[in-house]
């Protein structure tokens, strides 16, 4: 019987990130004062990272990486403290950066475990997303994106 026992976690229930294919909702509030964040989502997508500073698996490296190669619109639910919230701001001025609380993600969207990341459609549709922790992770969690939008960034606006 004791052979076994790692089966009673099994029957544990947790809650799934929001599935691929469900929209994503919009606005939620991200931290205790219940601040919402309305997600704008952009021409070629939206990738939208949650992560945390105490978070051992979140590499912010890993953002860096991303920020070098792709142009999509960003957004960051950080968990942290305002001073480490403000550095993130200061290092990657192109995304939409929120100091978040994960109890409030949690009950608000799902989110449970970081790093994860959702790549979304134009038109506010999950296409892909989970959790990370390499940088290939992240750009297959992404690829959907990333197959139809190369790097994201739109070469002649002026197209429809």
């Amino acid at each position: 019987m004791q052979e076994q026992e790692y089966m009673k976690f099994l029957k544990k229930r947790t809650m799934a990130p929001i599935p691929i294919g469900e929209n994503m909702p919009t606005p939620f509030a991200f931290d205790r004062a219940g601040h919402e964040a309305a997600i704008d989502f952009g021409p070629t997508g939206t990738v939208i990272f949650f992560m945390s500073k105490t978070c051992e698996k979140c590499d912010f490296s890993l953002l860096s990486q991303y920020s070098e190669t792709f142009r999509f619109k960003t957004y960051l639910f950080v968990d942290a403290d305002d001073d480490f919230a403000s550095e993130i701001e200061r290092m990657y001025p192109g995304f939409e950066v929120f100091k978040s609380d994960l109890t409030v993600l949690f009950k608000e969207i799902r989110v449970e475990a970081v790093p994860l990341v959702y790549a979304v459609n134009k038109v506010g549709q999950i296409v892909g997303g989970g959790l990370f922790n390499t940088y290939e992770s992240l750009t297959r969690k992404i690829s959907p994106l990333i197959e139809v939008f190369g790097s994201g960034s739109i070469l002649n606006e002026n197209i429809s």
